[in-house]
């Protein structure tokens, strides 16, 4: 699945799109990017993309 996402792309998308501010952490909900429906965990410190069987974590700002 991973193959098929452009990660620094996902990253950016994550970057320029998501609310970093506190009040919005702890949360899930899913979005699509390129194709495939991706599963995010908001939390205080990073954002856990599952996509597919797979886990990324990228920091919060």
């Amino acid at each position: 699945m991973l193959t098929q996402i452009d990660l620094n792309a996902l990253a950016n998308y994550v970057d320029t799109t998501f609310d970093y501010h506190p009040d919005f952490e702890d949360d899930a909900f899913a979005f699509d990017f390129s194709g495939v429906r991706i599963y995010c965990e908001r939390k205080r410190a990073c954002f856990d993309l599952h996509v597919g069987a797979e886990v990324l974590q990228l920091p919060r700002h």
